[in-house]
Formats: structure tokens, C-alpha cells, sequence
């Protein structure tokens, strides 16, 4: 960390909003990192100047390219580096002529390799503490920042703009995650890769992501900190104010060595790691998967107030099912209130559930779906509910419709009507889950058991602060809902209001 105390918002916020980059090592070599960085870079379309410094070449992808960061004619806020180890002290030498205070050192060579490197990079944590440089890194994938264009990877993921930021002590977790954020429609605001944390520690980037107002939750995959005391202190302020996934690395024998080896990081017990995240408010994943699916939720849906779940139910066997998830991770069951029960008496067979889950019996009616979710999110005895199979159930119905046509007995005129109508069904669907959390501020959790519109898992509404996923598996969805019942309990005993829900935080 540079200097003593906590580091300065000015100071942070250059660094993750520059006006101008500087990219020390460009070139247009194949698969080179200054390569790599820079066409990032200018791809994702930054909106401030871009100057490449190479020592070997006049022009680098049609902008001049600078021999030195001095012969640079404006300021620059940012540079990134993609030269050898050996010259990174050189580097910063011309940081200081040039003013620079913020450095993304993507070059290995460091700590992590051992012997000399750990020298080079004793000598340069003490050159940036002496200087007022911010350094990411080294041995880092780079640093990005969605909401501004800066994409500043040695990967190229595009995920679209959003709320949700990432700390990574691998780069290569991190981009990977970025890239599932992409396919999965999941909005990104900011991304570090923190490498080997020779100034700048993963404790620090929590600190400005905890009062950054383009950041609702924080994701972060964990390989080992060297400061716990100050990492503690840290996440127990910054949990109380918005939601913190974290995926612990090196959990066993053979993944601590591994993360010694890869950036140096002592990983120390899981066991006591995660006794000490029970006690900060930070939500745990077990897995990649789970990090950005929690992360994903924890951004979308409303904080239930409790446990107590209602189920909506297409097909009783997936009910039973969701049931025991539910019971498993801490979440109850409420039975049925008998009003609600008489009013589903009136719109199903006589052989319907009357139980909680709601087993609407297959019945093909998209009306009736809306209404039965209203009647369960409308009752105070429920914080929170599932449905399933409603979602997917009219594209699923259209697969006897498509082999008749195959078959040459349904024209494919009709066919299309039909395939139209699954559609409409599905976004009906979707839209009133959504109208129906923005009035009664609960969770509702979809799960598809069949097929996705068009394959998108997240949906938004203009005007909503609120998103609906579509989930694969009641699983996932039950893990979700679990896991933000638990931090809602959190906060409800240690937050004294400062946690800001979707509703109150600006629509990306």
C-alpha cells in the first residue's frame, strides 16, 4: 500500500477513470501482451487519447508511437506495461518525469518466479511508496472498467456494462468470468486482475469498490491475503453497505501450494477463512459457477425479509424436489393459508396439490400462471417465491407441433404462428414477474425446465431496478435465494440502514 492509512478515492478513482492510457511495450506482434492490451484497448473503444510507447517502431496499429513516456505531448493519467521485468524500474523512472501516478504492470518475472524477481520487486514497491505510484500488479491480466470503455485485458471478453465489479488474484479466473458475464447476459462495471499485489492488495480495491457508486456487488476470487486484519476490517464495512461473493482458493493441501506457486499467496486454512467470513458478512461460493451466479442475483432481486418460500409448481415431482433444496440450505415451507386456498380451489381440478408447493397440474394457461404467482407474492406468508416450469413450458409444448411438421402434417405457416405464440407466452410471463416485484418488493425466482427465450437467462425492464434470471436448475436457484436470505439477516442485525437495495442504487 502507498504511503500510511487508506489510500486516497482521488488517487483510485485516476486509476480506474483515466482520461488518457499510455501502453509501454506496444507492438503489433501476434499474440504479444503489448499487443494483446493495446488492440483491447482500442477495440472496446476508449474514449480519452491512446499512445503507444515502443522503442522499435514509428507507428503501432496507424497511431505515432513514442520512443519514451516524455516525448508523449499531453498528460497521462494511465499506462500500462508489457516490457521484460528487467526494464519495469526504467519504466517507472519515466512515470515520475512524466507525472504519471498509475501503473497496470502486466510483465512477470516478480515474486512469483522467486530469487532476482523478488528483488526487482522489493526495489519497485519501495519506488512506488517513494513516489506516489499506484501499481496493479505485476504479473497481472490488467484492469478494466465496463461502464467507461476501458477494456484493459490481455483477453478481449466483452460483457455488457453494469453494477457488478471483480477482484481477482488470477487474471486468468477473472477474464474467464468476464467471458461466462458475456454469454450469460450478466452486466460487469469493473474488473482487476491483482497478480502478485505488490503495492495495491486485494483489501485496497475492496475499500474503493465499497463507496464506487457504479458497483452494487463485489466479487472476488481469493487465493491468499497477507494483511488479514486490515482485509477484515475492510470487508466487515464494506458488507454492510453492499453484497460481497467470495470464491477461496487453495482450500486444500494441494490448492495452497498451488496458489504459493502461482502468486506467491499463502492461503492459510479454509476452515478459519471461512469462520472469519460468517463474522465480516461476506457470502462464500464454492466454485466459479457459484461466483458469478450469486453475484448475478445479489444485482438483480430484492433481499428477501426471511426464509419462508412459496413454490408455484407446473409439475408436482419438480416441487418435491425444490422442497428439500429448500429444507437443506436453511429456507422453510409455509403451508398454505386457506384463503389462498380456496381462491386456487376456484381455478384447478378438484386434484390439485392444496399444499405448498402449488402444484398447478400441468395446466397450459399463461393467465393462470400470473395469477398464481400474484396470490403467493401477494401473501405475508411467504418472503420469497419459486416457480417452476412456467417459464419454458409453452417451447417445450411446441416440440410435438415441430414433428408433426416434420412429418408433413402441420404446414410450416402454422407452425410458425405456433412458435410465435411460445414466445409471447414466455416474455408474458417474465413481464409480470417483473411488475409484480416492483409492487410488492419480494424475490421471484423462475426456473426453466425446458427451454430459455431466445437463450437470454437476464432480463430487464427499462424504468425497473430490478432484473429476473431464468435458472437451469432449482438447485441454483434454491443456492441463490439461500444465500440472500443470509446476508438479509446480516444486515438486518449488524447494518443499521447503510445497505442500499436495487431500488435505491442508479439504473445502469
Amino acid at each position: 500500500m502507498i504511503g500510511s492509512g487508506r489510500l486516497s478515492m482521488k488517487n483510485l478513482e485516476s486509476l480506474f477513470n483515466p482520461k488518457s492510457i499510455a501502453v509501454v511495450g506496444a507492438t503489433e506482434g501476434r499474440l504479444k501482451w503489448g499487443s494483446n492490451v493495446l488492440t483491447n484497448i482500442l477495440d472496446g473503444g476508449f474514449r480519452g487519447p491512446v499512445y503507444p510507447v515502443s522503442s522499435s517502431r514509428d507507428t503501432v496499429y496507424g497511431l505515432k508511437a513514442y520512443k519514451t513516456l516524455q516525448e508523449i505531448p499531453g498528460p497521462v493519467d494511465l499506462i500500462y506495461v508489457a516490457t521484460p521485468a528487467n526494464t519495469v524500474m526504467d519504466v517507472l523512472q519515466e512515470c515520475v518525469e512524466k507525472d504519471v501516478h498509475n501503473a497496470v504492470i502486466i510483465s512477470s518475472g516478480f515474486s512469483e518466479a522467486g530469487g532476482e524477481g523478488v528483488r526487482h520487486e522489493k526495489e519497485m514497491v519501495d519506488f512506488a511508496q517513494k513516489h506516489g505510484i499506484n501499481i496493479v500488479g505485476p504479473n497481472t491480466m490488467g484492469m478494466s472498467n465496463i461502464n467507461c470503455a476501458l477494456n484493459g485485458t490481455g483477453a478481449h471478453p466483452r460483457p455488457k456494462p453494469g453494477r457488478i465489479s471483480i477482484i481477482a488474484q488470477s487474471g486468468n479466473v477473472g477474464n474467464q468470468i468476464m467471458l461466462w458475464a458475456e454469454i450469460e447476459g450478466f452486466g460487469i462495471s469493473k474488473f482487476v486482475g491483482s497478480g502478485n499485489e505488490a503495492v495495491l492488495k486485494v483489501e485496497d480495491y475492496l475499500d474503493y469498490f465499497n463507496d464506487d457508486d457504479d458497483t452494487s456487488v463485489i466479487l472476488i476470487y481469493l487465493e491468499g491475503v497477507d494483511d488479514g486484519r486490515k482485509f477484515i476490517d475492510i470487508a466487515k464495512n464494506t458488507s454492510l453497505k453492499k453484497p460481497v461473493i467470495a470464491l477461496k482458493a487453495g482450500r486444500t493441501a494441494g490448492g495452497s501450494r498451488a496458489a504459493q506457486s502461482h502468486t506467491g499467496a499463502m492461503a492459510g486454512s479454509f476452515q478459519i477463512f471461512e469462520s472469519v467470513m460468517k463474522q465480516t458478512g461476506i457470502m462464500i461460493a464454492m466454485n466459479p459457477t457459484e461466483l458469478l451466479e450469486l453475484s448475478a442475483a445479489f444485482d438483480s432481486y430484492p433481499l428477501p425479509k426471511g426464509n419462508r418460500v412459496g413454490i408455484v409448481t407446473l409439475g408436482g415431482g419438480w416441487g418435491v424436489i425444490t422442497a428439500d433444496e429448500c429444507e437443506e440450505r436453511g429456507l422453510v415451507l409455509p403451508p398454505l393459508p386457506e384463503d389462498i386456498k380456496k381462491k386456487f380451489d376456484e381455478k384447478l381440478p378438484p386434484f390439485w396439490s392444496r399444499a405448498n408447493p402449488v402444484d398447478l397440474v400441468g395446466q397450459p394457461d399463461a393467465g393462470l400462471f400470473k395469477e398464481s404467482i400474484e396470490l403467493m407474492v401477494a401473501s405475508e406468508e411467504f418472503d420469497a417465491i419459486i416457480v417452476l416450469g412456467l417459464i419454458g413450458s409453452a417451447p417445450f409444448g411446441i416440440r410435438p407441433v415441430q414433428a408433426a411438421h416434420r412429418l408433413g402434417y402441420i404446414p410450416a405457416e402454422e407452425l410458425k404462428i405456433f412458435e410465435e405464440g411460445a414466445r409471447v407466452v414466455d416474455y408474458f410471463i417474465l413481464d409480470a414477474i417483473m411488475t409484480l416485484m416492483d409492487k410488492y418488493h419480494k424475490p421471484i425466482y423462475p426456473v426453466s425446465l425446458a427451454a430459455f427465450p431466445e437463450d437470454k437467462i437476464v432480463h430487464a425492464r427499462e424504468g425497473s431496478p430490478y432484473k429476473v434470471i431464468v435458472y437451469q436448475t432449482p438447485e441454483m436457484a434454491v443456492l441463490c435465494l439461500s444465500k440472500q436470505y443470509l446476508y438479509s439477516k446480516y444486515i438486518q442485525m449488524r447494518g443499521n440502514g447503510r445497505y442500499k437495495p436495487p431500488a435505491a442504487m442508479a439504473t445502469k
